[in-house]
């Protein structure tokens, strides 16, 4: 085993700032292969014989294109012009609501146009246009959100937020009397909670809640919302770097594998 390279490989996949976990899933795999060669020099003729390997020995489509994901970057780090090509998942392509259901789905909460109506489409619509995983929508504050820029500060990124979803924002802030700094609160007053913000349960359930009422009735998960994004964004012309910044992926392989299943 060439583990020379392999040590360089390790270095190299800390530098993109990779969980402990996935380097070690990648390490594990790339260890796989080269024990496979045999130490061989890597050709091509060597690469489509490991394809016809794996083909053979897994089964699971998910499988077979993680090992070529994480071959194809071991590749490109060693500088070998070869790909290995993902096998079509049809089945396991992400769940997304087209225009009309998405639209249906952000309305419901103005069925009620109180403090939780507005609160609620304000929440839905930032969740839905910011990428944001609902663990970073729950702990922005009202202070990093600036109406003149019409942007959420997160982390030194500026979000920038549509009219539209500024326009309930601040119909919602305005019903707001408490000096709890987060935007997006608990108003049950049987819940003692203090400056705390929603939970992320919380606002799974409100999603669930308000996909519960539509006809026909829709599954909508948080997920299901950013891969909605993320699908609309593709049929705009984005490639795998504008669903990296618009989904806020840490890595560009990561956002690759993700664009593959849109």
């Amino acid at each position: 085993m060439d583990k020379t390279s392999l040590n360089k490989y390790r270095l190299y996949l800390k530098s993109r700032d990779l969980k402990p976990s996935t380097i070690k899933n990648y390490l594990w795999h790339i260890r796989h292969f080269l024990l496979w060669t045999e130490d061989k020099k890597i050709t091509t003729h060597i690469l489509k014989k490991y394809n016809h390997f794996l083909l053979s020995q897994q089964k699971n489509i998910g499988s077979i294109n993680l090992r070529f994901v994480i071959l194809n970057n071991y590749l490109n780090f060693l500088n070998i012009k070869y790909s290995f090509i993902l096998l079509s998942q049809e089945k396991n392509r992400l769940k997304a609501m087209d225009p009309v259901q998405l639209q249906n789905f952000l309305d419901q909460p103005l069925k009620k146009k109180n403090l939780l109506g507005f609160r609620d489409k304000a929440l839905l619509e930032i969740l839905y246009v910011s990428g944001l995983k609902v663990s970073d929508l729950v702990n922005i504050k009202k202070e990093q959100v600036d109406f003149l820029s019409r942007e959420i500060i997160i982390k030194n990124k500026h979000l920038s937020l549509p009219p539209y979803a500024l326009h309930y924002l601040e119909k919602y802030l305005n019903f707001r009397r408490d000096k709890n700094p987060y935007l997006f609160i608990n108003f049950d007053r049987s819940k003692k909670a203090g400056d705390t913000h929603l939970s992320v349960r919380s606002v799974e359930r409100l999603i669930e809640k308000y996909a519960y009422v539509l006809r026909p009735r829709l599954k909508v998960t948080p997920q299901i919302l950013r891969n909605t994004l993320a699908y609309q964004l593709k049929m705009q012309g984005a490639k795998n770097l504008n669903i990296k910044d618009a989904l806020h992926f840490k890595t560009k392989l990561a956002a690759t594998n993700y664009f593959n299943r849109l």
